[in-house]
């Protein structure tokens, strides 16, 4: 008869070689993948170099293109405050000249 401490470490025997099996398949696996990454890097590794070394200069414009907008963004505001002082100028431009031709057509019409 088989002893169940026999049995145990057969058991035990049998999980770890399993475990042992899964690891080298995990294993493989992963080198595999390190190695694909390795290679894409190779083969990219002209362009990722031309972007690294152009990065401060596009910094340099991006930095340019927001001040530029800032500058544009604060003309606008100006341009939208004279405009709306300008309108009410208009305004009161025109409703003197209506009260000017108001007056004129009341006073040659009273007089017919």
């Amino acid at each position: 008869m088989i002893a169940i401490s026999t049995l145990g470490y057969l058991f035990l025997g049998l999980l770890a070689s399993i475990a042992l099996v899964f690891i080298s398949i995990v294993s493989y696996k992963l080198i595999r993948l390190i190695s694909n990454i390795n290679k894409l890097i190779e083969k990219n590794e002209s362009n990722i170099n031309s972007t690294l070394n152009n990065l401060p200069q596009t910094s340099e414009n991006i930095k340019d293109i927001s001040d530029n907008v800032k500058d544009i963004s604060d003309v606008a505001v100006e341009t939208t405050a004279s405009a709306i002082v300008a309108k009410e100028n208009i305004d009161t431009y025109l409703s003197t000249f209506k009260d000017i031709v108001s007056i004129i057509s009341n006073i040659f019409l009273k007089n017919k």
